[in-house]
């Protein structure tokens, strides 16, 4: 009997290591993604774009501040455009604000040029566009939108005039460098 019950006893446990090998240890599974309200997709190349100005001379600048020189277009597109949700955007420009007008983007680095800094506008409207401030709306299309814009120097402080009547330019020479952000807000 104490054999029979050996057996048994001996057959429970192989019984008991078998299910405990086949069952397996616990385990988590993560799951990533996200839910975007976008109606588009900003186009490879332009999230992080570069756009080189002409060189300019002093000499280009009227005398007076906030004059314009050398302007050079530049744009924004936008790709996969769906508007089952969105009809329009707003582009918003940001980035170091000019000490003499903080409308304006201004100059980075070391070495900059005084007396400079860039303005940003509107293509469509020629207007100027302050940093911080959205554009207007812009309508959506469906697939691919194309904002078009320009970048310019502009003039931030004026000529200075001696005591002895010479006149010494406000403005200095040098490198130009300067950095902003968009943002794309759909409404």
């Amino acid at each position: 009997m104490l054999n029979k019950l050996s057996q048994l006893t001996l057959a429970c446990g192989a019984c008991w290591l078998l299910a405990g090998t086949a069952q397996g240890a616990d385990g988590q599974i993560e799951f990533n993604g996200s839910v975007t309200d976008n109606a588009c997709t900003i186009k490879t190349g332009d999230a992080n774009k570069s756009v080189t100005l002409e060189p300019v001379r002093i000499a280009d600048f009227a005398p007076t501040v906030g004059s314009i020189a050398k302007e050079k277009s530049f744009s924004i597109s936008l790709d996969n455009c769906s508007m089952a949700t969105k009809k329009n955007v707003a582009i918003t420009f940001s980035g170091q604000q000019d000490a003499n007008d903080p409308t304006l983007l201004g100059l980075t680095g070391q070495n900059q040029v005084r007396g400079v800094a860039i303005q940003i506008a509107d293509s469509r409207t020629g207007k100027k566009l302050p940093l911080n401030t959205p554009t207007a709306d812009y309508d959506l299309r469906i697939q691919s939108n194309t904002f078009d814009f320009t970048a310019a120097y502009v003039r931030t402080v004026a000529d200075i005039t001696g005591e002895d009547e010479a006149t010494t330019s406000g403005i200095g020479t040098g490198e130009v460098y300067a950095l902003a952000s968009f943002d794309v807000t759909y409404k």
